[in-house]
């Protein structure tokens, strides 16, 4: 054991192998897409390739192995503290992912010490974890985002005091995490035209965009997702057109329709409504007994919803929520920027 660079180079074959079946595993189970998984997959092979030719082009006294020192590493023990945590599945697969990428620029670097005719193998594969990221992560990035939504808007032009782009605008300056496009009534030509166009007001804005009832007009303005309700098409069926990184919210009015959305895979659910409200007059008010038991269960992030207002916010709050959604209450005020700021501070204090 006399070649430090032969350690490092053992070290880093391990921690790149170990990332990218991380990443693999993530692929597999969590996003369900035979496609990405297989792209991790043949990085991963490609890295075993490249170990193998690396290692067999050096002599026995320089070979990784020969040269490992698990006892003799200063490093075993060091530890920081976002190592210790992780918030969710994303979280693992982005920390694999820095770790590979690390790792293999660490094996390309040292390794242009001992073969540099080999070395580029591990730059390359580098290079290609890097155009395969984003799309692994995507999923990661958005729901990381939801969770930390705290206000969500719903924008109807029937409920609007201005026009549904306009409303949507100004929801958006005022602080407004995410805005639903919830229109009934018109035409999906029409609602394909409104949706494109609110897409760009949230993403210049930094907003979230989800579609009420219709996901092919979500898929095909690539907005962040859609929301539906009990009557509509199933989350399985949603999730096959929306992909696996894209968000799907479901509205539930009780714990068995809570527990069956999680089970099908939905990322968030929408808790109500809460007070009779004039966007589902024919739904019976949950009360904040329900807002209480879905704080409790914690599964999923939920928004409350129904008639929440600067009257009925404080109980919403006392009962649980940390997220609600709103329309009337800011859809209608005479200015909805600042309506929305007022919301967004209140529950950001609570």
């Amino acid at each position: 054991m006399n070649n430090p660079v032969s350690r490092i180079i053992d070290v880093n074959l391990n921690r790149a192998g170990e990332a990218l079946r991380t990443l693999e595993e993530y692929a597999r189970f969590i996003m369900n897409s035979p496609g990405l998984s297989g792209r991790v997959k043949k990085l991963r092979h490609l890295l075993a390739e490249a170990s193998k030719a690396f290692a067999a082009a050096l002599p026995s006294a320089d070979h990784p192995l020969a040269n490992r020192d698990i006892t003799g590493d200063v490093g075993t023990d060091l530890k920081t503290e976002t190592e210790k945590n992780r918030t969710g599945a994303g979280a693992v697969a982005a920390a694999a992912a820095r770790r590979a990428a690390e790792a293999l620029r660490v094996l390309s670097e040292y390794g242009k010490i001992l073969r540099p005719e080999l070395a580029a193998d591990f730059e390359k594969i580098r290079y290609d974890l890097y155009a395969l990221e984003p799309l692994l992560l995507a999923e990661g990035v958005l729901k990381r985002r939801l969770a930390e939504a705290r206000l969500y808007v719903l924008v109807t032009a029937s409920l609007s005091r201005a026009d549904p782009l306009t409303t949507a605008r100004e929801a958006v300056l005022g602080g407004a995490d995410i805005i639903q496009m919830r229109e009934k009534e018109i035409e999906d030509r029409e609602f394909h035209r409104l949706a494109a166009a609110m897409l760009e007001i949230c993403r210049e804005g930094g907003a979230l965009l989800l579609i009420n009832d219709r996901p092919h007009i979500a898929s095909l303005v690539d907005a962040a997702g859609s929301h539906g309700g009990q009557g509509d098409l199933p989350i399985h069926l949603t999730r096959r057109l929306l992909g696996p990184e894209k968000i799907i919210g479901i509205s539930t009015s009780e714990p068995d329709l809570a527990e069956k959305a999680w089970a099908d895979g939905a990322d968030y659910l929408g808790v109500g409504p809460v007070y009779e409200t004039n966007t589902k007059k024919h739904r019976r008010p949950v009360g904040l007994e329900y807002v209480s038991w879905a704080a409790n269960w914690g599964q999923l992030p939920f928004f409350a919803i129904g008639s929440v207002n600067r009257d009925t916010i404080g109980g919403v709050l006392d009962a649980g929520a940390r997220a609600v959604a709103i329309c009337t209450a800011i859809t209608k005020a005479a200015d909805i920027a600042a309506e929305t700021a007022f919301f967004k501070q209140l529950i950001r204090a609570f």
